[in-house]
């Protein structure tokens, strides 16, 4: 008899802990699934204030093709950076909406005598690149009148100092809406 008290008590003692496993294992599995909604809606949500402060920033200037990069359109990168992002946006005419239509073109301007491009090949210099260079290249989001797009830059550990002009030519259709540049600085590579 005293051996089948013992069973009884272990049976019960697994019972329980069986149900307060599952029970951590569902409330687990909700949280997880709370959190991943969460950072989706917040991720889209960013996406929507994004445009619309690139709108608010259009209201402020008179051109139709816009780079925040400070005054000087400068993007300072440090040799050894991946994924560095440029953003740009441009708008069409007031009342029609950014189609698929607008179009921008990335070129690599070889007029300054000391460039990237006389230091290193035309070739590594396209390379910084995620874009093609010198292809009709479509935005990858649109909002009413406003498309915009994030260009990478990745620059590789060994390259030397030097300035490289992007411009950037924005085209709705086959009707230009214009040009806007900006300069890649490349510095040193630091320490950190």
């Amino acid at each position: 008899m005293v051996s089948k008290k013992g069973a009884m008590e272990l049976s019960i003692g697994t019972i329980v802990i069986l149900v307060i496993a599952m029970t951590m294992l569902i409330l687990g599995i909700v949280l997880v699934r709370t959190v991943f909604t969460g950072a989706t809606d917040s991720a889209d949500e960013l996406n929507n204030q994004v445009m619309n402060e690139i709108k608010n920033l259009f209201t402020d200037e008179s051109k139709d093709i816009l780079v925040r990069l400070g005054s000087d359109k400068s993007a300072k990168v440090k040799a050894g950076t991946e994924n560095f992002g440029v953003h740009i946006a441009a708008r069409t005419e007031e009342g029609s909406a950014a189609t698929a239509d607008l179009k921008y073109i990335l070129t690599l301007d070889e007029s300054a005598r000391e460039n990237c491009i006389s230091i290193l090949s035309k070739g590594e210099v396209k390379e910084f690149f995620e874009q093609k260079i010198g292809e009709e290249l479509e935005f990858t989001d649109a909002n009413d009148n406003v498309a915009g797009v994030r260009i990478g830059i990745s620059v590789p550990d060994t390259t030397p100092k030097c300035t490289q002009k992007v411009i950037i030519e924005v085209k709705d259709g086959s009707d230009s809406l214009g040009k806007e540049s900006f300069t890649i600085q490349v510095l040193k590579k630091g320490f950190f």
